[in-house]
């Protein structure tokens, strides 16, 4: 998916140092800044200016209870004292980190752990919702 089109199969989601994209169903990334009014009087317009960025990573997971793998690396992770961690997220885990092929990276903590779900019958999966602890990067190299 290096190009930019085609069917997304090789998404990459890095977790405290642990690649969990063989457990990724689902991946987003949404980015934000706060909108600020910058108007004054005598203006005859509203003027904006961007303010504090604001980041989300949403995943859903197979899920997983084996050593090294989602439940593991999810739940030390998560609840009140548990500290921030580098995530990482990007288009392609296949193909090498360059200028067509970002990673955003960034201290994360874990807002939401939705540990088991599913309907009987269907594939069991946990669902995470990662907010920021730091400024979000994004790397080409």
């Amino acid at each position: 998916m290096a190009n930019g089109f085609g069917v997304w199969k090789n998404g990459y989601i890095g977790v405290n140092g642990v690649n969990l994209s063989d457990h990724s169903r689902d991946i987003s990334l949404d980015t934000a800044v706060a909108e600020l009014a910058n108007d004054t009087h005598g203006d005859t317009a509203e003027k904006k200016i961007s303010g504090l960025e604001n980041w989300t990573i949403q995943v859903t997971f197979l899920q997983d209870f084996a050593a090294g793998k989602v439940d593991a690396t999810l739940s030390p992770l998560y609840g009140c004292g548990s500290g921030s961690f580098q995530i990482e997220v990007g288009a392609d885990s296949v193909n090498a980190v360059s200028a067509t092929n970002p990673r955003y990276s960034g201290q994360a903590i874990i807002t939401n752990y939705k540990v088991l779900s599913g309907a009987h019958g269907s594939n069991l999966e946990a669902t995470a919702t990662f907010r920021p602890a730091s400024n979000l990067t994004r790397r080409t190299s």
